[in-house]
Parts: C-alpha cells; structure tokens; sequence
C-alpha cells in the first residue's frame, strides 16, 4: 500500500501528487461490499501510516471516502465518512497548528491553518453530522478537545477529496502589495473577532480600519 506524498522541489509537486491530492474527486456510487472493502483498505492504510485520519485519495484510490480516529477507546472518536461533502461552514474561525502525512515535511514543522469554528457534513453512510469546537475545554484543559480535533480532522480529510491541501490553508498576518489584487478580486477577510468574509479587494480598506486582516 503506498502512500502520495509530496516529492516535488522548487516549488513544483510530482504528477502523482496533482492527480489524487490537488484533484477534486467526485462522489460516486457503492455497493454495501465495496463500502466495506473501502473501510478496511483505509483502516489498513492508518495502520501502515499511523495519523489521525487517512483519504481515499492520499492512498491512490479515486474514491470519496476517509476514515478517521482520535483518541482512545473510552474518550475516542472513530468513524468511515463516504463521499462526504461539507454543506456549511460557520464564519467564525480559529488557527491551528496543522501537519500532514502527504507533505512529510509538516510533521516535523506544522503550519498554522485557519479552519471554521463549526461544519455541518453530508455522507452516504452516516447522514448529516454535526462537527465544532469545545472552545470552553480547550481553554479549561491542557489538551485540545475530542470536539475540536474532529472538527479539525475532518476538515483536513474533505480538504484532500476536494483537492486543497494545508498549504492552500496557512494562515499568514504579512500585508499583500496592493497590485498583487485587481479591484474586483474577490478576498477573504476576518474580523477581530474571528469572522470571516468574502469581499471585493476595492472595499478592503474600510475593513482594514475596523481591524480586519486579509486570510
């Protein structure tokens, strides 16, 4: 079982890597045994390459699927999401400090993503779910929440089956050059307060005034 990962230099990443992880895939149809023999292949695939969750894609398989664990037994989570798709994404968001098994460099050094506060996930399998962060637990303990590392894990793994990796999602505060954006370039923008908004680049100012930074 071999794992895609990032091999590429100056900048510039393999074939392989751009057709399974900066490729969308799209849903498709599954028989109950290749759902099963699905789950197991990722299963096997997280034994092989120990992390918190694995896609079908970073395993070369053109599928909609993932599978996800964290934790132990008694305060785990674990769960096989087919073709999920992310229906809603709350506007507040918060960094975090992410690494990937894809782009090996990332476990060593992780880089700060943005991710949304709350998701609301669509599967074949499971139905709806519900994903957020326990910001009170968070902040109480000295580990980060069940709750917000799902949340977290399972915007990583959608992320690879949409094709964007955490390299599309780094946060970073340094100031663009204003001719890096034409007038009507759509950008995002978040509040001190943690919302974000899409906007024209011609209406930023007003936004940078009242403290908002460019995503």
């Amino acid at each position: 079982m071999k794992l895609i990962v990032d091999k590429g230099s100056n900048g510039l990443v393999t074939k392989e890597f751009v057709e399974y992880l900066k490729t969308p895939t799209p849903k498709s149809e599954f028989t109950q045994a290749e759902a099963d023999e699905l789950e197991n292949t990722l299963k096997e695939g997280m034994k092989q390459y120990p992390g918190l969750g694995i896609s079908a894609t970073q395993l070369g398989i053109k599928k909609r699927a993932c599978y996800i664990k964290f934790g132990d037994e008694t305060n785990g989570r674990e769960m096989f999401l087919l073709n999920p798709v992310i229906l809603e994404r709350s506007k507040e968001g918060f960094l975090f400090y992410e690494g990937c098994l894809s782009i090996p460099k990332t476990i060593t050094k992780p880089l700060r993503t943005i991710r949304a506060c709350k998701v609301i996930v669509q599967t074949d399998n499971l139905g709806e779910l519900v994903f957020e962060i326990n910001a009170a637990e968070d902040k109480a303990g000295e580990k980060v929440s069940i709750e917000t590392m799902m949340t977290v894990i399972v915007q990583h793994e959608i992320d690879h089956l949409d094709g964007i990796t955490i390299k599309d999602r780094v946060y970073n505060t340094q100031m663009v050059k204003r001719q890096d954006y034409g007038r009507n370039d759509i950008i995002v923008m978040k509040s001190p307060t943690g919302e974000m908004e899409e906007i024209k680049y011609k209406n930023a100012n007003k936004y940078f005034l009242k403290g908002y930074e460019i995503v």
